[in-house]
């Protein structure tokens, strides 16, 4: 008689009911191994997914030319300003700053064959569209203040020829003109709304007319003509505040005729700078 051990009907669906949960075991452990292994690829998907599609450019000019009946006024330019971001424009006299600024903002038309988008509005044919979403501010003849007036009366003028007809336009507190102007003036105290707009420094006329274009709420502010503020030292405090309102927000390109500002000045972030130049030692803008 053989001494070999016979398994019983019980040992043997023993033994098969064991096979059975390791084999369960191994197929969990692969599925898992599997999900594991998914989730290391799709992970650089999801993420690439997550990041936040960069905005469009505040501006994009190719080509950019405005001629004038006495020739040249500027171009051709290139550009592409980002949006939400100080971009300053350097240049001397007669180099075209003003017309410049104005054409980005809809208030001038270049020369045909330019191709200009603002906003993501297509000009000149968008003209009306830009003007509502850009504001301007330091332009002579345009947005000059009235040395007689007070700064309530100027605030209030500008109030109620943003405000639609039927609006009543009262008399602006100081509470009222501080709630405009706190954000362009910062720590700088408040001109008074009873100061005559003569008495003003030079600093404070400045921010002023950045309070009163913003009041528009715009998208973009253009600036002319920072040398106003005839002392370095207090050009800084302009560009330093206006570095705030693109901080804020608001897209920011702003003049200046020295070819050397942006490095003469202290900058949170460095500015985007276009350099713009006419006649035989032009500067390309860039």
């Amino acid at each position: 008689m053989s001494s070999e051990h016979i398994p019983t009907r019980e040992a043997e669906q023993q033994h098969v009911e064991q096979q059975h949960v390791e084999q369960q075991h191994v197929e969990q452990q692969h599925v898992e191994q599997q999900h594991v292994e998914q989730q290391h690829v799709e992970q650089p998907e999801a993420d690439a997914a997550a990041e936040p599609t960069p905005p469009p450019p505040a501006v994009r000019a190719r080509g950019l030319v405005l001629t004038g009946t006495r020739g040249p006024v500027y171009g051709p330019v290139d550009l592409d300003l980002p949006t939400g971001v100080l971009t300053v424009v350097q240049g001397p006299q007669g180099a075209g700053r003003s017309s410049l600024l104005l054409t980005l903002a809809g208030r001038m038309v270049p020369d045909r064959g330019s191709d200009l988008t603002v906003l993501g509005e297509d000009l000149p044919r968008r003209r009306g569209a830009v003007q509502r979403r850009a504001a301007v501010a330091g332009f002579a003849g345009v947005d000059e203040l009235d040395d007689s007036v007070t700064v309530g009366d100027v605030t209030r003028e500008r109030l109620a020829w943003l405000s639609p007809w039927y609006r009543w336009t009262g008399r602006v507190s100081q509470e009222r003109f501080a709630a405009l102007a706190a954000p362009v003036f910062g720590d700088r105290p408040l001109p008074r709304v009873q100061t005559v707009i003569w008495d003003l420094d030079e600093v404070d006329a400045m921010l002023l007319r950045v309070t009163l274009a913003l009041a528009q709420e715009p998208d973009l502010l253009v600036v002319d003509d920072i040398d106003q503020v005839h002392d370095s030292g207090r050009r800084q405090t302009v560009w330093t505040r206006l570095e705030a309102v693109a901080a804020a927000g608001t897209t920011v390109i702003a003049s200046v005729a020295s070819l050397d500002e942006v490095a003469r000045m202290h900058w949170w972030t460095t500015p985007e700078v276009v350099n713009l130049a006419t006649g035989p030692h032009a500067v390309p803008a860039a």
